[in-house]
């Protein structure tokens, strides 16, 4: 499946959705476990919607919370992308957000999905959190962020961390992030692309964090998942329904690469 195929067939998915369903915060009844999901800069929601429309399409009850941090009006992407402060401080509100809903069901267990530039709001909200292990699967889509960020302080909130990587993605994550930058204001190409890497004088409590964190990379296999590994592609609505709840539930059905070591 090519990229404009995949496309088009994402925004008419989208456009379906939402006129249909709309954007409401919570969809579904909370139960064993839900999935907050950040989108990325703009205010679009295309993910999130996505992500719903295939959770429906194929009967699951999982309950999705959309977390909204976006400045603006919709499409007002340069706010979402620079605002440095802005952003940790909208991660710190989401970490509250988390926190509130630990303390009203104490026993569902919380899985986060953050998409693109909305990847630096989950991890600054990671952060917030100081080390609890509340998150049970923090799952990272073409995340913008530098490849060198430090990640040990949010890896310490969660049980793993899936990030998903394509070289592909060289527009938006590549030439993009590298004129524009990142969410964390580093100019290069972003995670998302060529993957996370050690930090420089990474701690040895902090490298042994990152054994939680695994890069699920493109390979053209995936292209009949509807993924040719453009940016948004992930999102596709056959991907989504085929990979999505075992990533979630910590049995992706994808290789898996640590970047600690022996890289694949």
């Amino acid at each position: 499946m090519g990229f404009l195929t995949t496309r088009v067939r994402c925004i008419a998915a989208y456009a379906v959705e939402r006129v249909g369903f709309g954007v409401p915060e919570v969809v579904g009844a909370v139960g064993d476990e839900v999935l907050f999901i950040v989108d990325g800069v703009g205010g679009f929601q295309f993910a999130p919607l996505l992500v719903r429309r295939a959770l429906r399409q194929i009967g699951s009850s999982l309950c999705t919370i959309l977390y909204d941090w976006q400045f603006g009006l919709t499409g007002e992407i340069w706010t979402d992308l620079m605002w440095v402060r802005r952003n940790r401080v909208m991660g710190a509100k989401l970490a509250r957000k988390i926190l509130a809903f630990r303390r009203e069901h104490p026993k569902v267990k919380i899985h986060v999905l953050a998409v693109s530039g909305g990847a630096g709001i989950a991890v600054f909200g990671c952060e917030s959190l100081r080390g609890r292990r509340i998150i049970d699967t923090l799952i990272l889509a073409c995340p913008a962020l530098s490849p060198t960020y430090p990640l040990g302080p949010a890896l310490r909130t969660v049980e793993r961390c899936y990030a998903l990587v394509s070289r592909r993605d060289r527009f938006i994550l590549g030439i993009g992030t590298t004129i524009f930058g990142t969410t964390d204001r580093r100019f290069t190409r972003a995670a998302g692309c060529v993957g996370f890497r050690l930090p420089p004088d990474v701690s040895q409590e902090d490298r042994e964090m990152y054994d939680r964190l695994s890069e699920i990379r493109w390979t053209p296999e995936l292209r009949r998942d509807g993924h040719p590994g453009s940016h948004t592609s992930w999102a596709s609505p056959p991907f989504v329904r085929r990979h999505l709840l075992p990533m979630v539930h910590g049995r992706p059905l994808l290789p898996e690469w640590t970047i600690v070591g022996e890289r694949g």
